[in-house]
């Protein structure tokens, strides 16, 4: 089984020594990758988590302070080979007076550290900030503009009710505690599974994905576990998700359409989707996994190969999409856009999956790429492994806009 991600978390303002720092994640990395190719696991990507980017004592955002800690960070990252690091920002418990500063502190980063991932988190504890939802639409429509192909959006989440220590970017943040998380790579197991059941029966395959499946989720568990207490780290958990990857046998779209889906995104879709969830629950349950972050199935347009081919058909709607969120994993993701979309569909399509997130209580993201000079129905042009080009989305270019909202925090049922 392929490890997507291991996650390091790690606090912003840690008072460790640079050095001993690189020494503890470079000796855990070190006993990792040992253990891992011993049981033949592979291990795509290296990426370290942030607590979130907060004001100082005097309720004042350190702009220079924030700046030359990222700038640590990021030299670590290239010393050890990491691949990618998040920085958060939790835009819920931010004084007012400085979400606008938040912001262009966001976006110097997002330009000066390309190995970086920016989340916004514009909703929590039952309260959704609209005011920040109308700036993170801003942001992102800056940020496209960085280059011609809007790739750079690739790196910006925003997210809803998430919890510490997910392993998957960019919608996530770090607890206090220096530790580990662990993403997996499934999809691939599940279609060799499936492919070994003739009828296809829905038992038939259930019972085998879980009796096949477990032993090998929870030898990842064990090394994990086992490390973390060799090098005194803390073991937060395994984030078993359906995530794809642009590759052949690595698609979550594929596996559904197996299971008798005609093509993903039809009617039946949303049904086995939660059949996929109630699996990977009992992954959970029965080899009593540590697990956190998500546990679902993950929808990204652009990394998922069959299904860009499907969008490319125009089986979805950004409406379908969302509602998927009700049973999914982590939301509207790497779902690219017109250049020219409004700052207010944007912000609508947001709060849409803000309160979905709120009312289900469950974490969900939202990561769009506008793409500039691109309308509807063309094809973004990135030349990258791990992006599929597809279809540009429809959009209906009207919104919701409130401007009372920006008042202050909305409170879904009055919790205060």
């Amino acid at each position: 089984m392929n490890l997507r991600t291991i996650t390091i978390g790690v606090p912003l303002g840690i008072k460790t020594d640079p050095d001993k720092l690189k020494i503890k994640i470079q000796k855990f990395l070190e006993d990792m990758k040992i253990e891992c190719a011993r049981k033949e696991i592979f291990i795509r990507t290296l990426r370290i988590n942030l607590t979130p980017v907060s004001e100082d004592n005097k309720g004042e955002i350190n702009k220079q302070s924030i700046i030359g800690k990222i700038n640590s960070i990021s030299k670590l990252c290239d010393e050890l080979n990491i691949n990618w690091f998040n920085v958060p920002f939790d835009l819920t418990k931010t004084n007012k007076k400085n979400l606008d500063a938040l912001f262009e502190l966001a976006f110097e980063i997002i330009k000066r550290f390309p190995k970086t991932f920016i989340n916004l988190m514009v909703a929590s504890d039952n309260k959704i900030n609209y005011d920040a939802i109308n700036k993170a639409s801003r942001f992102i429509k800056d940020v496209s503009k960085l280059d011609n192909s809007g790739y750079n959006n690739f790196r910006v989440g925003v997210s809803c009710n998430v919890n510490p220590n997910t392993p998957f970017f960019p919608f996530t943040f770090s607890s206090e505690d220096i530790g580990l998380s662990i993403g997996l790579e499934l999809p691939q197991e599940f279609i060799r599974i499936i492919n070994t059941v003739n009828t296809k029966d829905l038992i038939e395959v259930r019972a085998k994905i879980i009796n096949e499946l477990t032993p090998k989720i929870k030898e990842i568990d064990t090394i994990s576990k086992k490390i973390c207490r060799k090098d005194l780290m803390i073991f937060h958990g395994i984030d078993i998700s359906l995530a794809p990857y642009p590759e052949k046998g690595n698609s979550v779209a594929e596996l559904i359409e197996l299971l008798g889906i005609e093509q993903q995104g039809s009617n039946g879709t949303l049904f086995i989707t939660s059949y996929l969830t109630d699996i990977l629950r009992s992954l959970i349950k029965k080899g009593k996994i540590k697990s956190t972050g998500f546990n679902g199935v993950m929808y990204s347009l652009l990394e998922d190969d069959i299904m860009g081919k499907r969008n490319n058909n125009n089986v979805y709607s950004i409406d379908s999409l969302i509602s998927y969120s009700a049973v999914c994993g982590c939301g509207l993701d790497m779902v690219p856009l017109p250049g020219d979309i409004f700052e207010e569909e944007l912000s609508s399509i947001i709060l849409d999956v803000a309160a979905l997130s709120t009312i289900l209580k469950k974490p969900l993201g939202a990561r769009v790429l506008p793409i500039p000079m691109r309308q509807e129905n063309e094809f973004t042009a990135f030349n990258m492994d791990f992006l599929f080009n597809t279809r540009i989305k429809k959009i209906k270019n009207i919104s919701f806009f409130n401007n009372n909202l920006k008042k202050e925090l909305f409170y879904f049922l009055n919790k205060r």
